[in-house]
């Protein structure tokens, strides 16, 4: 039997989240956090760490619509990193829409509102399990 890995993105301009899956368990998880360079770079090293401790299949990154399914900035550069994701690494990247994850993961998590950037890591990772899983559960 053939176990394929995927990994789901969170893409943020300060951090992604990352998260987990293979086509046995289907059930995502999330992994790690990177975050990126001050001037707004992307943190391909750390990337390169956690992409290359793993045997992946295909790549699924969230993409962000308004409250509307319109697209808005977030949308463009979410689509720009899976393309750049796709090239460096050879594996080809599917797009979630993503719509209310870290909304959903602050809810799960108990997030405390009045502390917007307490424990954002735990969230980020956490958005990007719900993305990924989100894919799982449409195939």
């Amino acid at each position: 039997m053939n176990i394929d890995t995927y990994l789901g993105f969170d893409v943020g301009t300060k951090r992604t989240g990352v998260a987990i899956a293979n086509s046995l368990t289907q059930q995502a998880n999330g992994i790690d956090i990177v975050s990126h360079h001050k001037n707004g770079a992307t943190n391909w090293n750390d990337f390169d760490a956690i992409i290359n401790q793993h045997a992946v299949s295909l790549f699924v990154v969230g993409i962000p619509y308004d409250k509307n399914g319109q697209e808005q900035e977030m949308t463009f550069i979410a689509r720009s990193f899976g393309r750049k994701l796709s090239a460096r690494y050879d594996i080809k990247t599917v797009f979630v829409d993503e719509y209310l994850s870290s909304n959903e993961a602050k809810k799960q998590l108990k997030y405390n509102h009045h502390h917007k950037n307490a424990n954002r890591a735990e969230v980020d990772k956490l958005s990007a399990a719900l993305i990924l899983q989100t894919w799982l559960e449409d195939l």
